[in-house]
């Protein structure tokens, strides 16, 4: 009988802790996502105030109670947008970030066939047509997670044409440009600050000035993308798409 009632007592206990952490984690992961959505908007109002943050490559620290926040802001317009992107653009891209001819060819014509815009093999109409999050890029035909990690560091499902401001080495040389002129363009950042449209016109000539029409040359984006880490008490992370008037277009846990 007593050990009858100790294995009771052991059981009740058992569930009522299990329970509890159950409850305490349901509502840890409630609450991250509540305050990761809050910074996001926060980060990108300071990002808007002092664009300097988006050239920054260390976190901005937040504190909440006992939570320990990492918030890093960045320019989503620096990326290369799906919506209008291409297939010569896409496997330029690829080949940029060093994968093999062949898969670089087969990942584009698969991307674009699942974005329904134009591969010979394609039958019937694409069931997905423009995405909305990028996280869809996991749907396509022959995508892996290192090369899905790969690429939404450069992607974007927004409509938009690439910041040349802030665009990354791999998305200029994708866009067209050689490596002296992205040197230059570089160069030329770090001197004046952001890119002059008559400049970039004369360092392209009258031959590739149509390049010029693939970006924009604004200082303070429209889009951002921002990840929210949080390292204590429990470690979790999201990123984020927002606006520059604070709408989330994109989230997503990682």
């Amino acid at each position: 009988m007593i050990t009858l009632l100790s294995g009771l007592v052991f059981f009740t206990l058992y569930q009522i802790r299990y329970s509890y952490t159950r409850s305490s984690h349901f509502v840890d992961n409630w609450t991250f996502l509540y305050e990761a959505r809050a910074l996001a908007v926060t980060a990108v109002n300071l990002a808007l105030k002092d664009p300097s943050i988006l050239r920054l490559n260390s976190p901005l620290p937040y504190y909440i109670s006992n939570r320990k926040y990492r918030v890093y802001v960045s320019a989503e317009e620096a990326k290369i947008s799906l919506p209008l992107i291409n297939a010569d653009i896409l496997k330029n891209l690829l080949l940029n970030l060093g994968m093999s001819e062949n898969k670089a060819k087969e990942i584009s014509e698969n991307v674009m066939s699942f974005l329904g815009r134009g591969t010979s093999y394609q039958e019937g109409p694409s069931p997905h047509g423009d995405i909305s999050s990028i996280t869809e890029l996991f749907y396509v035909k022959g995508m892996d997670r290192e090369t899905y990690k790969e690429l939404q560091k450069y992607l974007t499902p927004v409509a938009t044409l690439t910041n040349i401001n802030y665009a990354p080495e791999p998305v200029l040389l994708a866009l067209g440009l050689t490596d002296s002129e992205v040197k230059s363009v570089k160069e030329q950042i770090k001197m004046s600050g952001y890119i002059n449209p008559e400049w970039f016109q004369n360092l392209l000539g009258p031959s590739r000035s149509y390049i010029a029409l693939r970006f924009l040359y604004v200082p303070n984006p429209m889009y951002y993308h921002v990840k929210v880490v949080k390292y204590e008490p429990f470690y979790d992370e999201m990123d984020f798409i927002v606006t520059s008037y604070g709408e989330v277009l994109d989230a997503w846990q990682n």
